[in-house]
């Protein structure tokens, strides 16, 4: 019992510096977020589960521990919350996204499409779907109808510059080297670091 007040006082702990006037789980969440952007995911795993454990029937904040659990490269633990948030809310299509995506850079592409097909039933025109889909598409090899989804995610959001980074990719596996590096440079100079990488690897 003394291990586990232990440790609830260290979770509040780590996120009471910084978040002293939070009290409900929407706050805990808003500041969960706020280190997602940031790239501190281990903080925002901290103020995520803080969040559930005033909220246990939130599915909301199981899918964002998800999001940071997975961008630890936790991908279990993150399949695991995006499928509780699904339990909990069979309508969100966040969620199913969250988990698509985990499964695409777990390389089950398969299962990626599965649920990226269910988000998209419930949010046709969503572009981050839209994109998700795409990579699940690029990696069974369905280039057509990968290239399909990422044009249509780039005209539903053009700012959404991940997409060109994925066009990109696409352009690359086709040997398509000029485009690809047009899409990545492009993708780089709007913030995408992975662009930025691929550009140097595409010089290579």
């Amino acid at each position: 019992m003394r291990r586990v007040v232990i440790g609830l006082v260290v979770t509040i702990l780590v996120c009471t510096a910084a978040v002293a006037w939070a009290q409900t789980a929407e706050e805990w969440l808003e500041r969960g977020v706020e280190y997602t952007n940031s790239g501190d995911y281990e903080n925002a795993l901290e103020c995520d589960t803080k969040a559930i454990e005033l909220s246990p029937g939130w599915a909301k904040a199981y899918h964002y521990r998800g999001i940071d659990y997975r961008d630890l490269g936790r991908y279990d633990e993150a399949i695991a919350d995006h499928t509780r948030a699904i339990e909990l809310d069979p309508e969100y299509a966040r969620a199913y996204n969250g988990r698509a995506w985990t499964y695409y850079l777990m390389g089950d592409y398969s299962r990626a499409l599965e649920d990226v097909n269910i988000a998209l039933n419930l949010e046709p025109d969503d572009p981050y779907t839209l994109d998700t889909r795409a990579n699940a598409y690029r990696g069974l090899g369905r280039f057509d109808e990968a290239m399909a989804d990422i044009e249509r995610a780039i005209e539903l959001a053009p700012n959404y510059y991940w997409a060109y980074y994925s066009r990109g990719l696409l352009y690359e596996e086709l040997g398509e080297a000029e485009k690809a590096k047009a899409d990545f440079e492009y993708a780089c100079e709007n913030g995408e670091d992975e662009a930025c990488d691929a550009l140097e690897g595409l010089g290579n």
